[in-house]
């Protein structure tokens, strides 16, 4: 086996292309690891300045009436784990704003310097590896088995079996060390550079970067059967790239097109926003009849009113209009969950659905943002009611405490994670299986 390690990697780094590309991708993953770490800074310092600003508006209210109008906003901060993963996110910088409109509202901003953050397919550490790194992976499986006749001389000094596991061990050995030193090395990096990483997003990464090898893997193994099944043809090269395409870009687009269909069974969010406002305004036409019965009601008596109705509105319409809120987002809990499943059926697909969950900013972070818009909102509706109408307008207090309304998601792994590692696993081990059943017919018919 040690003489396997040393002769492949011999042929590995010895060739001045091979050496050309491991220096094109690992260059291109440090300066995007290094983008992202610019990219989260500047978020920092925005948040800074956010939360200032955010405290500036408050202090300038002098009612509780335009302090419910105008409410405060809520940003979504991610984990520090997404400047690895800056544009293989599902969302991108997203704020709400907490006030008594019955819709939630979920924005991103396109101001100033936001405007000109175009993203791109290449646009971080996650999208190098994925692209590159699998083309990479395809050309050195090929290139692993050189020709028929080769293959023929060296089954004479040893099975054929024991000369493709060990070469295929050995090329995979230097390649994964090569990839894992790599991520490694970065994320080390980043650490010395000041972003502190949680125990929970130091276990992500790993994990992220043990399925990224088995994908990886999967590629190289899949650069070998093409070459077995093309029996050692120079076509390859067109084929290389056909069969790259699909995995890569074809499959992940069909799986994001049919999680869209599925989608489609959602009602529409605005339709759920008219039936809220309708039962708003159910409850403010009954107040507005009541005070036309008494047109000569004192001010005491109107503001007793206005307290039972507040009262009532938090008990029937508000608890209404949360459920049907509630209802809306299980639905398309569902709709996600499906997504999920059906991301582990092919690792490319599930390595896209693994990078956005990763970054704190996938699917389930969404479900997060809004549970906790939802709970917020709710506090500042009964904070709002008790101030304006229990109180009676007292002076203005600030319903924010501390940094409450920033929203900070967390990296995670899908719940199928183990499944979509297996899958790979099995996808790696098949087709390592195939392409040695069909050498062995190859030669023998040969």
């Amino acid at each position: 086996m040690l003489a396997f390690l040393q002769f492949e990697g011999r042929r590995i780094f010895g060739e001045k292309k091979n050496l050309i590309f491991f220096a094109f991708i690992a260059l291109s993953a440090a300066y995007f690891a290094w983008s992202g770490l610019h990219e989260y800074r500047s978020f920092l310092e925005e948040k800074r300045i956010f939360l200032n600003l955010e405290k500036e508006k408050t202090s300038q209210i002098t009612t509780y009436s335009q302090y419910g109008t105008f409410g405060f906003r809520l940003l979504y901060e991610s984990s520090p784990l997404n400047l690895f993963f800056v544009n293989s996110s599902v969302l991108q910088d997203l704020e709400s704003n907490i006030d008594n409109y019955e819709a939630i509202r979920i924005e991103s901003s396109f101001k100033g310097n936001k405007l000109f953050l175009k993203r791109g397919y290449f646009k971080d550490f996650a999208g190098i590896l994925f692209v590159f790194g699998s083309l990479l992976m395809l050309y050195l499986g090929h290139a692993a088995l050189a020709s028929q006749a080769y293959l023929r001389f060296m089954s004479r000094r040893m099975s054929l079996n024991r000369y493709c596991c060990l070469t295929t061990v050995a090329r995979l050995f230097w390649l994964d060390l090569f990839f894992a030193a790599l991520a490694l090395g970065l994320f080390l990096l980043i650490r010395l550079a000041g972003v502190d990483f949680s125990e929970s997003e130091l276990r992500t990464f790993l994990l992220f970067l043990l399925f990224l090898i088995l994908m990886l893997d999967f590629f190289y193994l899949l650069g070998q059967l093409t070459t077995v099944l093309l029996r050692f043809r120079k076509v390859f090269f067109l084929w290389i790239f056909v069969v790259w395409f699909v995995c890569v870009f074809l499959l992940p687009e069909m799986n994001r097109v049919s999680v869209f269909n599925s989608s489609r069974a959602l009602e529409s969010a605005e339709k759920v926003n008219l039936e809220k406002f309708r039962n708003l305004m159910s409850m403010e036409r009954q107040f507005r009849e009541l005070i036309k019965v008494n047109p000569a009601a004192p001010l005491d008596q109107i503001k007793l009113m206005q307290k039972k109705f507040a009262v009532q509105f938090i008990n029937s319409s508000y608890l209404l209009n949360t459920g049907l809120e509630t209802k809306y987002l299980r639905e398309v809990e569902g709709v996600i969950f499906g997504h999920e499943r059906q991301s582990a059926v092919f690792p490319t697909m599930f390595y896209q659905f693994l990078t956005g969950e990763a970054s704190g900013k996938g699917y389930h972070g969404y479900l997060d943002f809004m549970d906790y818009i939802m709970k917020l909102r709710s506090r500042f509706i009964q904070f709002y009611l008790r101030k304006r109408y229990e109180e009676g307008e007292p002076p203005m207090e600030s319903f924010v405490k501390g940094d409450e309304n920033v929203f900070r998601s967390h990296s995670r792994l899908p719940r199928n994670y183990w499944w979509g590692v297996l899958a790979a696993m099995v996808y790696g081990i098949g087709i390592a299986c195939l392409t040695l059943w069909r050498l062995r017919r190859q030669l023998s018919l040969a």
